[in-house]
């Protein structure tokens, strides 16, 4: 009973934070600025890393595989990251690196918000800054170890499964230790960066089992703009998980009260 009754606690007092901190609404906010910031760099990348097909970029072709698209589906996201010769546009290019800029603000204040410390100062914006490099090669190297798991042994990919995990759990805490300036104690940290792992986990195993039927699905009846619906769904599970793991950490260990 007694478990019970501090588990209700714990639920109750997340709810209550999630409302306090506006949590949903910056996590669409994150999700949208993030799309919005990646596809012209990806646009952009598939000119400059060359095409494997003249009507297929670099990009198109990874997505394809990895989601093991066919016909419509495929179709619908070449269209979306077609193959193009490499060129830069000034102002795109400027708008873009704004993008990227601004994004990294809002998550700096997402954490302040969720650990309900200050804000970072102006003069310490480079943190947040490395804490999307830190992101990136993350995700890069968790992309990585999934394609050798793929063909490989059982043992092997039990193995790298767990690479993957501990890959998850260093750059959150090593990112988390950045955009909140050294303010949330070390201990708070390592809870938010084990559930965070536990919880991009979790949406990459829906992921695999989900997102290849719901892009197929939604690019049969809605075209390119479908691609798009299923990779933003997708995005926002994914910080909405890590946000939701971090909120769910600074209540149990009673950070930011």
């Amino acid at each position: 009973m007694g478990w019970t009754a501090g588990a209700v606690r714990i639920a109750r007092d997340v709810l209550r934070r999630m409302a306090e901190a506006e949590l949903l609404d910056r996590v669409y906010v994150i999700a949208a600025g993030t799309f919005v910031s990646a596809l012209p760099l990806l646009l952009l990348l598939t000119g400059a890393l060359g095409t494997s097909r003249r009507s297929e970029s670099v990009f198109a072709t990874q997505l394809i595989g990895r989601l093991g698209l066919g016909g419509s589906a495929a179709d619908a996201v070449r269209t979306l990251l077609p193959a193009s010769r490499l060129h830069f546009y000034a102002v795109g290019i400027a708008i873009t690196l704004f993008g990227v800029y601004s994004l990294t603000r809002r998550v700096a204040r997402a954490y302040a918000a969720v650990w309900q410390i200050p804000e970072l100062p102006r003069n310490r914006w480079w943190r947040a800054l490395v804490w999307l490099l830190v992101e990136l090669a993350a995700i890069v190297s968790v992309a990585a170890v999934r394609d050798l798991a793929r063909g490989s042994a059982m043992h092997a990919r039990v193995l790298l499964f767990v690479v993957a995990i501990i890959i998850w759990y260093a750059a959150e805490l090593a990112g988390q230790r950045l955009i909140t300036d050294g303010r949330v104690p070390w201990r708070s940290l390592h809870v938010s960066a084990g559930l965070t792992a536990v919880g991009r986990l979790g949406v990459a195993l829906w992921a695999a089992v989900y997102l290849g039927t719901s892009l197929a699905r939604q690019a049969e009846l809605y075209g390119p703009i479908g691609v798009v619906f299923a990779l933003f769904t997708s995005l926002f599970a994914s910080i909405a998980a890590t946000l939701i793991a971090t909120l769910v950490a600074a209540t149990v260990t009673g950070s930011g009260r």
